[in-house]
């Protein structure tokens, strides 16, 4: 997500969260993001918009992570699974407390002291305002991790033989679905004099409907551009195919994007050199696990049934 624009930081709805409280009454996470929402006027594509790992949204993540900064400063308590409802120390402080503040604003109170000076938390509330919650900032450094990755593994495959780069090509199309097996891959898929790869092959399984594929090993500072769409086009016509994947590790240009775009005969998928690499990160391709981690967080239905 671009920080930059008008999307709320998430200590800017810690007051907000607490005066819709004021009445005593228990209240859910789910109501309190659409009044959230509502009162920040919040477009759709903000209220949609995802975290990196596209399970939550950040305004679901912003306002959960609100809701448990006020109640480790004691001003809120849970209720009940994604409920909560205000304290008696949270009637007292809407009386003083300021129409916005940051989470340094929280560490008057000694329980919330307490929260932040944990050994995990530490670096993430040094600052006056951060701007991403615990979850976004874990989300935050593995993208960055993954961003190095793809760039280090395209570098790889810029090294390595025309035969190899084939090989990849097969195991990254079948990881996608595509084909029936290697050997029917490595049979109709075969290196040519300007690192090209060419072919027919099965989109399922039976191998009723079939796809065009070409991949061009070239430097990944380099560009293609439209003429070389327009004749991967040709070859679509030729052969009859209605479908066709480019792949390559240099870049499209945006005429060659363009190009793609405007032949509304066949459906063309460009994938450029980063596309590539993040494919085969996503697909485990020329990757490992060195590591796992688990993310947790409490688990409200088992704390119901108590």
């Amino acid at each position: 997500m671009n920080y930059n624009i008008n999307f709320p930081k998430f200590d800017a709805f810690l007051v907000p969260i607490l005066r819709q409280c004021k009445d005593e009454q228990e209240h859910s996470l789910s109501e309190t993001i659409d009044k959230i929402a509502s009162q920040f006027n919040m477009t759709d594509a903000q209220k949609n918009a995802l975290l990196p790992s596209g399970k939550r949204t950040y305004l679901y993540d912003r306002v959960a992570w609100a809701i448990t900064y006020l109640v480790q400063a004691g001003l809120l308590q849970r209720t009940g699974r994604s409920k909560f409802k205000i304290t008696t120390a949270g009637l007292s402080e809407l009386n003083i407390i300021p129409s916005t503040i940051s989470h340094t604003y929280l560490k008057k109170f000694s329980s919330f002291q307490e929260f932040t000076e944990s050994k995990h938390s530490k670096k993430h509330y040094d600052g006056d305002s951060p701007s991403m919650t615990p979850d976004e900032e874990l989300e935050t450094i593995f993208k960055e991790r993954n961003n190095l990755l793809a760039k280090n593994l395209l570098s790889r495959i810029t090294n390595i033989k025309p035969s190899d780069f084939e090989r990849l090509i097969i195991d990254l199309v079948l990881a996608l679905g595509y084909g029936k097996s290697h050997e029917e891959m490595a049979r109709v898929l075969g290196g040519s004099g300007d690192q090209g790869i060419d072919g027919e092959i099965s989109q399922d399984k039976l191998g009723f409907d079939k796809i065009y594929l070409q991949a061009k090993k070239w430097d990944v500072k380099s560009s293609i551009g439209s003429r070389e769409v327009r004749d991967f086009i040709g070859a679509l016509t030729i052969k009859n195919a209605q479908k066709g994947i480019f792949i390559s590790t240099a870049l499209f240009s945006k005429d060659a994007i363009e190009t793609a775009k405007m032949d509304t005969t066949h459906k063309i998928i460009l994938i450029d050199g980063d596309q590539l690499a993040r494919l085969m990160i996503e697909h485990g391709i020329g990757v490992r696990d060195v590591r796992t981690y688990d993310s947790k967080e409490i688990d409200e239905d088992y704390f119901e049934s108590f």
